[in-house]
């Protein structure tokens, strides 16, 4: 294609090597992606544990309990999720950012589907806080934005990385989503599927371990509910990986093989999905909090080898167009000394609401 269509790389270049910078994108997006399914996820198992109650004709205590982590879940997604878009930018700023332009208002629109679902977990929680049932539209209008947001972002990712296709794109009218490419529908898929699976999980990790504010004796929650969820969301997640692979070009396939950073991603993503997958239906065969704990770390591994081999896919396509790793470095590591403790900063005080939760839980 002709490089004059892409836009040129910031000249003052890159605060920090490349390889840092890639490192902490695939850290801080494993973790945004990790709350991210701790609300799309357990969005899902609000829903079906609603239709349910309307069928039993009962209230839910896995919903009322699971209501008010739903705000805290998405707030944190929604600030964890800066770090990511910052590396992206730095990285790939010139690319990002005319994807987002060509997006338009689709890529503006992000933030009101995540102010309506902000007001709708709120609205669920105070409704479950007077005793009131939340039933089963709520939380399908909210999976609804979710779904959105989710084609939003594969489109707004697809477009970073295929600048070939920006000229027809335009021509044909912008401020609509690109589909264009082949990966686009597995991306959709394999992201909301893992989302739905590790809210399963999470949802089931908070009930076992006590922070779930159920009523106690038969009104406690059905400890095997999250993990039923879990369990064929991660299956779908297995054919949706297949298939986004099988939709990528050859010469990301050939990069890949030539890789062995992206190899080792690849298999040991692939044996930290199988340990979760086990771990799972261990975990629906009985009440203990142990399998679940183990799920959980090993489905953060699967995402931190996720988004590791995303960043190896979207080099592959950009290969001949632009590589950050040539792009002249100029440290300043006192912003990796404040982004460093801020990070750490923000896990302990995540932390200590943990602990004083199921503090309160246990003297309720």
């Amino acid at each position: 294609m002709n490089p004059d269509l892409v836009p040129r790389p910031d000249m003052l270049g890159l605060p920090g090597p490349a390889w840092l910078f890639q490192a902490l994108m695939a850290l801080t997006l494993a973790l945004h992606w990790l709350l991210l399914g701790g609300a799309v996820g357990g969005t899902v198992v609000v829903l079906v544990e609603a239709v349910r109650a309307h069928r039993r004709g009962t209230p839910s205590p896995l919903v009322r309990g699971l209501a008010p982590f739903l705000p805290f879940f998405l707030s944190l997604a929604m600030t964890l999720g800066i770090a990511p878009l910052l590396f992206v930018q730095v990285l790939y700023g010139h690319l990002f950012y005319t994807a987002n332009i060509l997006l338009g208002w689709w890529w503006l629109g992000l933030l009101a589907l995540v102010t309506v679902n902000f007001y709708l977990f709120w609205w669920a929680w105070r409704r479950t806080w007077r005793g009131q049932r939340v039933g089963w539209l709520l939380p399908l209008v909210a999976l609804a934005a979710f779904v959105a947001c989710v084609a939003i972002l594969s489109s707004n990712a697809t477009l970073t990385q295929s600048p070939e296709a920006w000229p027809a794109y335009h021509a044909e009218g912008f401020n609509r989503l690109y589909h264009g490419s082949a990966t686009f529908a597995p991306r959709v898929l394999l992201a909301l599927s893992v989302f739905v699976g590790a809210g399963g999980l999470i949802a089931a990790g908070l009930h076992r371990s006590g922070l779930l504010y159920g009523g106690g004796g038969d009104d406690e929650p059905d400890p095997a509910v999250g993990v039923t969820v879990a369990i064929p969301a991660l299956l779908v997640a297995a054919a949706a990986g297949a298939w986004l692979f099988l939709s990528t070009t050859e010469a990301q396939r050939r990069a890949l093989d030539a890789s062995s950073a992206g190899l080792f991603f690849l298999y040991t993503g692939a044996a930290a999905f199988l340990a979760t997958l086990g771990l799972a239906v261990v975990a629906r065969r009985g009440p203990s909090l142990v399998p679940v704990v183990c799920a959980g770390i090993t489905a953060t591994a699967m995402l931190l080898c996720v988004a590791a081999l995303r960043d190896t896919a979207r080099l592959a396509a950009l290969a001949g167009i632009y590589d950050p790793a040539e792009a002249p470095v100029h440290p300043e590591w006192l912003n990796f000394g404040v982004f460093a403790l801020f990070l750490l900063v923000g896990a302990g005080v995540i932390a200590r609401v943990l602990r004083l939760a199921r503090r309160e839980r246990a003297a309720a």
